[in-house]
């Protein structure tokens, strides 16, 4: 499994660290999940993370060239990694639930309904995380205070359908080569590779920047409908990522590759 992590600051989104005069910083997390098909099961293509800080009370505005936030993106590179990385998503949405202010994903209750049909092995943990974020996600308009708000960015903001196509209606210009039904088939194809070991046509570059420019976008689409962040139409996806990620996918972000820093 590979990990392509950038948090963007000194502490973790999540850590327990705190200063005397400084009251905790306030997150948006948005999540996106790229899913394959290979014999007739699922298989976790790419899961992309994107940490914003938000004002707790107001939008705040948002460019390519104010942009600033924390990612992470786990990759498969290799067959059969689908458990490790589901539970890592585990992880951070264990975290996430309680730690942020708002937790955004586009058509979050398909991805969690096959979240919480992965099989578990015995001597594997338990999901405390995908179980409680799948329970609330039934009831996101019913606000627990200790807890994240819930946004689906496709069912809350609209219109539903394509990460692109809710994207594009709200002023964000999505990456090209994952417009509409593009995405999809990006993932697919890259299972496939994968699976029958054409190492020469699977691109770990492409589905990381597939995966984390959902994120971006699901995270912007979230902050738009709490009303904690707004932008100027449009806004580039591509511009954001290429100033602030474009060591998660140099080949496609741009940038010089530097062995090692991944």
């Amino acid at each position: 499994m590979q990990q392509r992590t950038n948090l963007g600051w000194p502490e973790t989104p999540f850590g327990s660290v705190t200063r005397p005069v400084q009251k905790p910083a306030s997150w948006l997390t948005g999540v996106s999940l790229l899913w394959g098909e290979a014999g007739g099961e699922a298989v976790l293509m790419g899961a992309g993370a994107v940490f914003m800080k938000i004002h707790r009370t107001r939008s705040l505005p948002f460019s390519a060239s104010l942009a600033n936030f924390g990612y992470r993106v786990l990759l498969p590179d290799g067959t059969g990694q689908t458990s490790a990385i589901v539970n890592e998503v585990d992880t951070l949405l264990v975290q996430a639930r309680r730690k942020a202010q708002v937790l955004a994903w586009h058509n979050g209750a398909d991805d969690l309904h096959v979240l919480q049909q992965m099989p578990r092995a015995d001597d594997e943990p338990r999901r405390p995380g995908v179980t409680a974020v799948a329970e609330a996600w039934k009831a996101r308009n019913v606000r627990d205070k200790s807890t994240a708000r819930f946004v689906d960015t496709s069912h809350d903001l609209g219109p539903a359908g394509l990460i692109s196509d809710t994207a594009t209606a709200h002023g964000l210009k999505p990456l090209k080569s994952f417009i509409g039904e593009q995405q999809q088939a990006s993932a697919q194809h890259a299972c496939e590779a994968l699976t029958e070991g054409r190492t020469e046509d699977f691109s770990p570059d492409a589905l990381a920047g597939s995966v984390l420019s959902s994120a971006v976008a699901t995270a912007l689409l979230g902050g738009k409908q709490a009303d904690r962040i707004h932008w100027e139409k449009p806004l580039s996806l591509f511009d954001v990522l290429e100033l602030v990620a474009w060591e998660a996918a140099p080949s496609l972000l741009g940038g010089v590759l530097i062995t090692g820093n991944q």
